[in-house]
């Protein structure tokens, strides 16, 4: 039986690792923490711990010669900032990652997998672990590390690039936004400090051959205390944070006019009961900014976009749940029907807006 041979550092990192699966199962399982803009984290988190993992099974030995893992190698920590930046767009803007963003987030990201997958299916016979002793030796393993740093970088500044275009549309009544901005802002600079060392690490070693032990798991310790330290923080924040009271700013007559037209839309015409409209669709009907549309929305009353939606539609359910004609239909069903694309979705909603889960509702009218 494989033992393990661990030094404090190896130790510290895979009980970290550990410790980080079990938070993000957490995030996964319990139902007030699931929301979209956690997921995402609670997956940055996993790709850390997986990484991390992977890389003291390889350095400890543990893996036997021809274990097809040790040979693959998963490049794992490729998908840490793509994650991250799928966290920070859910947590802001809330809206569907456009196709362009899709396609710079992953397609260096399967590209990579598959390089390594084609050299792993070709070489699978030929390759001996004694001829990869480490991540410094030029190869696939080296280069793809190095392009890994040179990614991040990229993704780094697309990050900070949409905090500061969010940072543009907030205003000053919104200082709790305005502080959380700055943090991810502190965030994202802590995370180009690390990335800096660790491409400067990767470049020495493999240039000049030194013992790389230390310094690499300094900085795989780095990696996971921000990691973890974001998720944390990040977490609480989502479950503690009160509601952000919305300032009633005037609009122009004719901003009025634009609104009670969409309104009219959207209730008349029940385009609520649509699945995929969206602040975005309803602007680009319209001929008129998102921003502005939401502008429009927070000044007429307490309850943005999002919110406006989901409080008609739930009304609409409550008609259907309390007449006899929909008695056939199951709860799940009469939820699409109103516009909502899940079971779970409805009951989030439903309880928000009632206090009643929806056949509590029907039991008790």
């Amino acid at each position: 039986m494989k033992t393990f041979d661990l030094d404090i550092f190896q130790l510290i990192i895979l009980l970290g690792s550990i410790q980080g699966l079990i938070f993000a199962s957490i995030i996964f399982i319990k139902r007030q923490l699931r929301m979209k803009s956690n997921i995402f984290l609670g997956l940055m988190i996993v790709c850390i711990a997986i990484s991390n993992i992977q890389h003291i099974l390889i350095d400890v030995n543990y893996l036997d010669e021809d274990n097809f893992i040790r040979k693959l190698y998963l490049p794992i920590q490729w998908f840490i900032m793509p994650m991250f930046y799928l966290h920070v767009h859910e947590l802001f803007l809330r809206k569907k990652l456009p196709t362009i963003s899709r396609y710079t987030l992953f397609a260096p990201v399967l590209l990579v997998f598959t390089v390594h997958i084609v050299h792993f299916i070709i070489r699978y016979n030929s390759i001996a672990i004694s001829q990869m002793p480490d991540y410094y030796t030029p190869g696939l393993l080296l280069y793809t590390n190095l392009i890994s740093f040179i990614f991040n970088g990229l993704i780094f500044y697309l990050i900070y690039h949409l905090l500061i275009e969010i940072k543009k549309s907030i205003t000053k009544t919104l200082s709790r936004k305005a502080k959380e901005l700055e943090w991810y802002t502190m965030i994202i600079r802590g995370f180009v400090i690390i990335a800096s060392l660790g491409l400067i690490i990767t470049f020495f070693v493999s240039i000049f051959g030194i013992n790389h032990n230390l310094i690499t798991y300094t900085f795989l310790l780095l990696v996971s205390v921000v990691g973890y330290y974001l998720g944390y923080v990040a977490v609480y924040k989502s479950i503690t944070q009160p509601k952000v009271e919305r300032v009633k700013t005037p609009i122009t007559r004719t901003g009025q006019n634009t609104l009670e037209k969409i309104i009219s839309y959207i209730e008349e015409e029940k385009h609520y009961l649509n699945p995929d409209i969206s602040l975005t669709e309803i602007a680009t009907h319209f001929n008129i900014s998102s921003g502005y549309l939401s502008q429009l929305f927070n000044a007429r009353g307490d309850q943005n976009f999002n919110d406006y939606i989901n409080e008609l539609r739930i009304n609409a359910s409550k008609k259907m749940l309390l007449e006899d004609q929909f008695n056939n239909y199951t709860i799940e069903s009469i939820g699409i029907e109103c516009g909502f694309k899940s079971k779970s979705n409805f009951y989030t909603s439903f309880k928000k807006f009632t206090g009643k889960t929806p056949k509590n509702y029907a039991n008790q009218c």
